[in-house]
């Protein structure tokens, strides 16, 4: 599919705003609160799909009432980081069910990944895994979380500097 460029004018951002803390709203309802008519609503909605803007739309499960789990941070240094190592490892992290998230970072570390298990034990058993897999971990460092206390509920989009601006 062909990607389309559009601008990120006020009432674009706007949809973007409500349907991350609503991605369940109905077109009526967010043409509405937009202030559009819900043909033009469903246009710009469809335009903001089409063009990359929204990638997707998720459910978001209450894990701890669902399931037994260990939440971690796994910090990873790898045994070298040119370019070639950290393709090696990018794609055989994919693998792991149990990483969550994983982003490359700059400093005394290459990778952070929030990963969850169902106890310490498997938490345990998948680092050793990735240890002995062909991912060039040197060392793997983590960190157990022991409460939430604010999970993702979005990015700040009314905060951060837009890099499409309007005309």
């Amino acid at each position: 599919m062909v990607k389309k460029h559009i601008k990120l004018d006020r009432m674009n951002r706007r949809i973007l705003s409500e349907l991350q803390s609503n991605a369940r709203i109905s077109n009526n309802d967010l043409s509405e609160v937009i202030g559009l008519s819900p043909s033009a609503c469903l246009q710009r909605v469809k335009a903001l799909e089409d063009s990359g803007f929204i990638i997707g739309y998720a459910m978001v499960t209450n894990v701890d009432k669902l399931c037994v789990n260990v939440k971690a941070y796994a910090h990873f240094t790898l045994k070298s980081n040119t370019y070639q190592h950290c393709s090696v490892f990018e794609k055989g992290i994919r693998k792991y069910a149990e990483v969550v998230d994983c982003l490359k970072v700059n400093g005394s570390i290459d990778y952070i990944a929030f990963m969850m298990c169902s106890t310490i034990e498997d938490f345990n058993r998948v680092c050793n895994d990735m240890m002995q897999d062909t991912l060039g971990i040197e060392k793997i460092n983590s960190h157990f979380v022991l409460d939430t206390v604010k999970w993702f509920g979005g990015y700040p989009l009314e905060t951060l500097e837009w890099k499409a601006q309007e005309d």
